[in-house]
């Protein structure tokens, strides 16, 4: 054989080896579609482990890198979207299916949340623990796309409602602070006298220091105030 026709052989046998790339093989995700492939073919389909760039003026603006099944992304892949998200994980029939970790790109309102669980069809689906960028969290059940249960910081806010619904009432001594410079607070001790919704009637019974600027109204012992019943708590808190 010629050195040539030697050549020409050895090209026709790398174009149908895993790394070349495939102009004839489809790929029916529409993110990816016209996208550049290298991977497994099968009857013109996209089929086992293949890697998928779409491009926009040279550069990368999605991906995918994993299983292929007839076309569709199947088994265990990697996707990155062209608005930063990324999703490593399960897929099924081109779903994200079974567990997964979705990161939210720079280019969403939700850049830095954070979601690690289990998915049906696209949805969250199951058990899962979604974390923002915030540092709230929630860890538990999923319907369909829906968190089952409060956050840890909704939580926390209901539980310390719920506690000065119990303590804020008449006749108890509570406790409220006021900053009166960058470094000093000072400790306002007042007798709950009546209650009136979310405004609460305290007589001051005890200033640290004798005198304290509180919301604009000095407040010395003896003082009746008018204050949101949210901001008296158990003094030991403070």
């Amino acid at each position: 054989m010629k050195s040539w026709q030697l050549f020409f052989t050895l090209s026709l046998c790398c174009c149908t080896a895993y790394g070349s790339v495939q102009t004839s093989c489809r790929i029916i995700d529409p993110d990816l579609s016209q996208g550049v492939y290298r991977g497994s073919c099968k009857d013109g389909l996209a089929d086992g482990y293949g890697e998928v760039n779409v491009y926009a003026k040279h550069e990368v603006i999605s991906s995918y890198r994993g299983d292929f099944l007839a076309g569709k992304k199947h088994g265990k892949g990697v996707k990155v979207m062209s608005n930063g998200d990324r999703y490593e994980g399960e897929f099924s029939n081109d779903y994200r299916d079974g567990r997964g970790v979705y990161v939210w790109g720079s280019k969403t309102p939700w850049a830095g949340d954070r979601y690690e669980g289990e998915y049906k069809r696209d949805l969250r689906h199951g058990w899962g623990i979604y974390q923002w960028s915030s540092g709230d969290k929630y860890e538990g059940a999923w319907e369909n796309d829906l968190r089952m249960g409060p956050s840890v910081m909704e939580l926390r806010r209901a539980q310390a409602a719920e506690a000065a619904a119990t303590v804020v009432k008449p006749g108890a001594e509570l406790c409220a602070e006021e900053k009166w410079d960058l470094f000093n607070i000072q400790l306002i001790r007042g007798k709950i006298e009546n209650v009136a919704g979310k405004v609460a009637q305290v007589r001051v019974i005890e200033v640290e220091g004798g005198v304290a600027k509180y919301k604009g109204t000095t407040l010395t012992t003896g003082v009746l105030l008018a204050d949101e019943a949210a901001h008296w708590q158990l003094c030991d808190q403070h």
